[in-house]
């Protein structure tokens, strides 16, 4: 029986804390739900004593614990929390829950345990690969024979790319699942998952890490959540092999069921995966923060229109601080300016607006949003441009100006603020801008950008629906993007019903 994040369970047992001096064992019920653990005690690891005020927290590094069934858990990094007490003939009894986001199963193990590789089942990366390793052959009806079917199910070997800036191995594997009576029924499930096997053994942050930054990329090319659903390690010193349930940070799946749902697949990247993935490692630590922030936003829904708007152009801006200059002037050549500025302002302003202005002129010499936009979208070809801006293919003034104004509610810019309707398309647009520089950056050709623009995806036809409602306003009589022409005919007028 595998455990998956996503799926409920519980663990019945007895729990001990390990460096604990004579340490008892309580019975108690783990209940892993919604990606949090709860243990529910029958007594407490730390007993109340003294004054009690409710709100007493008690940290523990680690808890172990035996199931009834002989299998052995680890909390790591829990909180004894909510204590319960009880009074009866036999006397006080005392209750305690304790919570943890990691727990590990099959092991027991401490938060310096490390781990020779991990790996993690990513729901929809089977599509993405693009390996199907299955062959249906087709049996014609004969003199001799009936008609059939063979299928050939291939067992395909994993795939590997090097990250030397880790150093680690990423393997890339396709897994099935075989069931039914193979007379009524049979079925296949395939897979895949996500290997990582680093030169030296490592702690379950450090995996994390590098699956957070691996399912990122993986997100911007297939236009959806990549997160695992399923994590097994192998401890290094005992080469045991334990499953990991663990609360990831914005855990999203991937739900598309067919190769059409994704924005751009593995075989459509038009660049060799390694070195695709070599450079998103080596860029990564530069732009952490605002990929994070971008990712998060494209993979939210139903967010207030003003909040996905605002996020957007902050995702924006982060890319363009994380990988562009963005001074009017050098350093040492604005210190003077600054000095300058700084010593203009009149003695007869009070400290704390003097402090203000100097705020001011410290960030003064940092170019304006419109400028880090403009710069932006320079980076890409003019055709993919106008397709993802639409029409010459620069930032429309409206956007700047509606940020300004629910940023800083600058009245001056109030005219030029854009309503509902025009900030939900700015948003759909701004999506595409921020995949679009984020896979430039990493060395998708850009033609193979301008190709998933226009494939069968959500997000993509939505585009060439704005784009074909533009291009109409502008050329009011053009049929072009047309599926299909109408004619309605009077039979009144013709002349069979004339006569």
């Amino acid at each position: 029986m595998i455990h998956p994040i996503t799926e409920s369970v519980e663990f019945i047992g007895n729990w001990f804390l390990p460096n604990a001096e004579n340490a008892k064992k309580i019975a108690g019920t783990l209940s892993w739900s919604t990606q949090r653990a709860s243990l529910d005690l029958h007594d407490a690891f730390t007993p109340l004593q003294g004054t009690v005020y409710g709100d007493e927290f008690q940290s523990y590094p680690v808890v172990y614990g035996t199931t009834i069934n002989s299998k052995f858990i680890t909390m790591l990094k829990a909180t004894g929390g909510a204590k319960g007490l009880s009074f009866g003939p036999a006397g006080i009894n005392q209750t305690e829950k304790v919570a943890s986001n990691l727990v590990v199963v099959g092991g027991h193990v401490t938060p310096e345990t490390h781990y020779k590789e991990i790996r993690v089942r990513i729901p929809g990366l089977q599509i993405w690969i693009g390996r199907m390793g299955i062959q249906q052959t087709f049996l014609h009806k004969t003199e001799h024979s009936s008609s059939g079917v063979i299928y050939q199910i291939d067992a395909l070997p994993e795939e590997t790319t090097e990250v030397p800036c880790l150093p680690a191995t990423l393997g890339w594997g396709i897994d099935r699942r075989f069931s039914g009576d193979l007379i009524s029924e049979i079925s296949v499930r395939s897979s895949a998952c996500l290997r990582i096997q680093p030169g030296q053994p490592q702690k379950l942050d450090w995996y994390f890490e590098q699956i957070g930054k691996t399912t990122t990329l993986l997100a911007f090319m297939a236009g959806s959540p990549m997160s695992p659903d399923h994590i097994t390690a192998k401890a290094a010193d005992s080469n045991l092999e334990v499953e990991v349930l663990v609360a990831l940070r914005d855990a999203k799946y991937c739900e598309h069921k067919s190769g059409s749902n994704f924005y751009m697949l593995r075989n459509d990247m038009g660049a060799d995966l390694e070195a695709v993935i070599m450079k998103w490692f080596e860029l990564y630590d530069t732009f952490s923060a605002p990929s994070q922030l971008a990712l998060s936003v494209l993979s939210s829904k139903d967010l207030w229109l003003h909040v996905e708007f605002l996020t957007l152009m902050q995702a924006l801006e982060g890319f363009h601080r994380a990988t562009m200059p963005g001074l009017y002037t050098s350093e040492s050549e604005y210190e003077a300016i600054r000095k300058t500025l700084s010593n203009a302002i009149p003695n007869t302003v009070k400290p704390d607006h003097k402090d203000a202005l100097k705020a001011r002129i410290k960030y003064g010499n940092e170019i304006s949003l419109r400028k880090r936009l403009d710069a932006l979208v320079n980076r890409l070809p003019i055709d993919l441009r106008q397709n993802v801006l639409g029409n010459d293919g620069t930032v429309p003034n409206s956007w700047v100006d509606t940020r300004n104004y629910y940023t800083h509610w600058d009245e001056t810019s109030r005219e030029s603020v854009l309503d509902g309707i025009g900030m939900h398309r700015a948003g759909v647009r701004m999506k595409h801008l921020l995949r679009a520089l984020y896979l430039d950056l990493v060395g998708i050709p850009h033609s193979s950008i301008i190709k998933s623009l226009g494939n069968a995806c959500s997000e993509s036809q939505y585009l060439i629906q704005l784009n074909g409602i533009e291009h109409r306003k502008k050329n009011p009589g053009s049929q072009a993007g047309a599926f299909m022409h109408i004619s309605v005919s009077d039979a009144g007028n013709s002349d069979e019903s004339a006569s």
